[in-house]
This record gives structure tokens, C-alpha cells and sequence, in this order.
């Protein structure tokens, strides 16, 4: 649906519009009918802020098993342990991830194959850093490496999961997978020509937090491809957003900071930020409550949203066919089980 909204661009992505929804526009409640219960889901970058959040929320609606997808075991341990005393019934799992290296990667995909069902994904963790950082195990920009390549190669990992496990058990209903991505796509100035990893991944082109938008742009772009090749009945994903939202955490990881970005940015979130609450919300809603619509979507704001301008345009698709491209012989080369090659 997201593909036939292209004259919601112009708003989605004004400033009037943003100050709009991030004061005017509320939650959707969730109908008190849907339970969880039965249901296993796995939520990445859950220790804290919108992941901790958004798997408590899946709680509340009777979710029987969570995986909370963790880098730091201690922080993990006490995430976990704070979800089991409100809510007790429920099996509560740690499982170790780090998402700059892909031997971590596969070993946490290796590990989901037993488990007996997988329904619900949400892949939150992310980076956002002012300085340029090189990751020495793969060779690339560290913000590029968490937010797209290793998050894509997860994605790709765990559809094939959840595909095989499909074809062993049959449901009513397709697993759902969430991606988080951000309105801040909109804002991208990526190049439409040329190769993209190089360019992603020189020191010289480097602009701090303009990575981080452009990361969150090719992340739209590759699922919105990827959602043609995956049937909506097997598998449903998405990128959901969560709007400015006050205390996730994101951009702790920023060392260097102009004077407006340490004292006016935290003033301008403070007044129009969500509460983690309402962000982790729409997490929720991009799993539950879009349904089939939303395969391949963006859904911010609780509702599905127009995906960034140049995704409509010749340059945009020719740019997204290179990104494919270019994407899959970096899977084909960090994936243990040969993922670009047996997926399709």
C-alpha cells in the first residue's frame, strides 16, 4: 500500500507534518480480543528503551514465549529478570547477538531452528554515531555494518527459519516481521548514482547523522524489494517507525556534538517526543493490526505511510536494483548457510 501513496510524501515528510503527528496523532489501542498466548516472538535490542518496551507490551497481551536478542548478557539477565517478575507465567529467554559481527549473527540464527515456532520479529537495535568507525571484522562503516547489512542479513536469516518451520507445522496465519526503521528516511540525500556500499563506507563522504538517514533509507528500499519475493500468506514484513520518541537511548553512542545538538536537540524532543510507551507502540501495531496491507510497507504513526520520495522515481528504482545487487553478494558472503541461494 505504501507504493500508492506517493502524493502523501510532500506531507509526511514537512516539518509542519511532523509537528503535527508528534503532537496531534495518539495511539491506537489494541482490540482486548487479540491474545498472544501460545505465540513466541523475538525482540532484538531489548535490554532497554523501545525494545524492553515493546516486549513488554507483547506480554500484556499473552505472549507464552519472548526472546529477548541481547549484545550484553548482564544487561540481557536484568531485562529478563524485570519482564519474569511482572509477568510470570511467561517463558523469558536471553539469547546473545552482536550485530557488528556476523559469526554472532549466524550463531543466533543457528539457535532459533529450535525453537518450535517463531510468530513475531521485531529486529530494533540500531547505531547512530557522529564520528566515522571502521568495523574491523567486515570492513565497514560501523552505523552502515548495524543499521542495514547486519540487520538484513538477520532478516533474511530468520525468514528462512521461519519458512522452513512453516512448511513443518501449518498455521492460519503468516509470522510477522517488523524492522525498525524511521520518518528520518525522508530527509536522505543518498546519491541515486554509482555504486553504494564504496560510498557508504569512505571516511571522506561520512556526514554525521545524514549516515544514519541513509542507512534507514536503503532499509526501506531492500524490504520493500524483498517483500515482492516472500508471500504475504507465509511471511509478512514491514518497517515500522516510531516517531520521535524521549529516553530510548539511541544516540548514546555519539561522542562528538555541536552546541545545538548537546543543549537545543534535547529541548525540541523533550517538547514533541513520544513517550517510550506510545514509540514501542507502534511497534505493536505494525505486527498485529495491519495486516497483508503492509507487506513490504512503511507504518508510522499507526497507520501505513508513503515510502521516501526518490523511491518513486527512475533514479530511485534503478538505485534500488543496485542495492539488491549489491546486497545479496555481501549476504552471499557473510551467511554460514549460503542464504542468497536457497531463499528464493
Amino acid at each position: 500500500m505504501s507504493s500508492k501513496l506517493v502524493k502523501a510524501v510532500a506531507w509526511e515528510s514537512s516539518v509542519l507534518g511532523t509537528i503535527y503527528k508528534q503532537l496531534f496523532v495518539h495511539p491506537r489501542p489494541i482490540p482486548p480480543t487479540v491474545s498472544l498466548a501460545g505465540k513466541t516472538a523475538i525482540v532484538t535490542g531489548a535490554n532497554g528503551g523501545l525494545g524492553f518496551e515493546s516486549a513488554r507490551q507483547l506480554l500484556q497481551l499473552g505472549l507464552s514465549r519472548l526472546i529477548l536478542a541481547v549484545r550484553s548478557e548482564a544487561k540481557g539477565q536484568t531485562a529478563a529478570e524485570a519482564l519474569k517478575n511482572e509477568f510470570p507465567i511467561a517463558d523469558i529467554q536471553i539469547s546473545l547477538i552482536d550485530l557488528a559481527d556476523y559469526g554472532s549473527i549466524n550463531a543466533f540464527a543457528d539457535r532459533c531452528w529450535n525453537l518450535e515456532r517463531i510468530d513475531y520479529v521485531i529486529l530494533n537495535a540500531g547505531l547512530q554515531s557522529s564520528t566515522f568507525e571502521l568495523n574491523v571484522k567486515t570492513g565497514h562503516e560501523a552505523v552502515f555494518q548495524t543499521n542495514y547489512l547486519s540487520t538484513v542479513l538477520l532478516l533474511l536469516l530468520l525468514v528462512s527459519v521461519i519458512k522452513e518451520k512453516k512448511g513443518q507445522h501449518r498455521t492460519d496465519r503468516p509470522s510477522v516481521l517488523t524492522v525498525v526503521g524511521s520518518d528520518t528516511m525522508y530527509y536522505s540525500k543518498l546519491e541515486a548514482t554509482g555504486p553504494i556500499f564504496p560510498r557508504m563506507d569512505d571516511p571522506k563522504r561520512f556526514v554525521k547523522f545524514q549516515q544514519y538517514l541513509d542507512t534507514k533509507l536503503l532499509l526501506m528500499m531492500f524490504i520493500s524489494q524483498l517483500a515482492d519475493k516472500l508471500s504475504p500468506e507465509e511471511v509478512l514484513i514491514n518497517v515500522c517507525n516510531p516517531g520521535m520518541t524521549a529516553g530510548t537511548g539511541l544516540g548514546h553512542d555519539v561522542k562528538e556534538t555541536s552546541r545545538t545538538e548537546r543543549y537545543i536537540a534535547p529541548l525540541f524532543i523533550k517538547a514533541l517526543g513520544r513517550s517510550v510507551q506510545a514509540g514501542a507502540s507502534v511497534y505493536i501495531h505494525a505486527l498485529l493490526m495491519e495486516g497483508k496491507e503492509s507487506h513490504g510497507g512503511f507504518v508510522s504513526d499507526w497507520a501505513i505511510k508513503p515510502y521516501a520520495s526518490v523511491m518513486y522515481k527512475k533514479e530511485g528504482k534503478d538505485l534500488m536494483e543496485r542495492l539488491w545487487q549489491e546486497t545479496m553478494e555481501e549476504i552471499q558472503f557473510s551467511s554460514s548457510h549460503g542464504i542468497a541461494a536457497s531463499l528464493f
